[in-house]
C-alpha cells in the first residue's frame, strides 16, 4: 500500500510540473458568418447609395440578443447548480427531491425553448437574406 501511495504522489508531483510549463496558444478568434454577411451587404449598399459611414443597427441587434443569451446561460447553470445542491443536501426528504427535480427540468426546459427561439430567428434570417441577397445567407 505505502508503495502504490509513493507512485501516485510522485506521479502527480511530474504531472504538476510538467503542466506547469504550458505555453499559451496565440489563436486568432472566429468570425460571425452572420455578422460578415451582414457587414457585406451593408458596405454594398453604403457604396451604392453613397451614405457615408456605416452605422449598423444588425450588429447592434446581435451585440444585444448575444449578451441576453448569455445572460440565460448563466441563469440556467445557477438553477442547476442550485437544484444539484438542494437534491444533495435533502437528506432523503421526498419533498426536496421532488422541488430539485422540478427545477431542473424546468430550467432545461427553458433552455431549450430559448435555443429553439434563436435557431428559428437564425434560420428566418437566413432565408430572408437568401431571398434578397440572391443565394447568400448568414452562412
Amino acid at each position: 500500500m505505502n508503495k502504490k501511495i509513493k507512485f501516485l504522489l510522485t506521479f502527480l508531483l511530474l504531472l504538476g510540473i510538467l503542466t506547469l510549463n504550458v505555453t499559451p496558444v496565440l489563436a486568432q478568434g472566429l468570425q460571425d458568418p452572420a455578422k460578415q454577411k451582414l457587414d457585406a451587404q451593408n458596405e454594398a449598399f453604403l457604396a451604392e447609395t453613397g451614405l457615408g459611414t456605416q452605422t449598423s443597427l444588425s450588429l447592434m441587434v446581435s451585440a444585444i440578443i448575444r449578451v441576453f443569451l448569455s445572460f440565460l446561460g448563466v441563469i440556467f447553470v445557477v438553477l442547476i447548480i442550485y437544484a444539484g445542491f438542494m437534491w444533495m443536501t435533502s437528506a432523503g426528504n421526498e419533498d426536496k427531491i421532488s422541488k430539485a427535480k422540478k427545477i431542473m427540468a424546468s430550467a432545461i426546459i427553458g433552455l431549450a425553448i430559448v435555443l429553439a427561439a434563436y435557431a428559428i430567428t437564425y434560420f428566418v434570417l437566413d432565408q430572408l437574406l437568401e431571398a434578397t441577397k440572391g443565394g447568400q445567407g448568414l452562412d
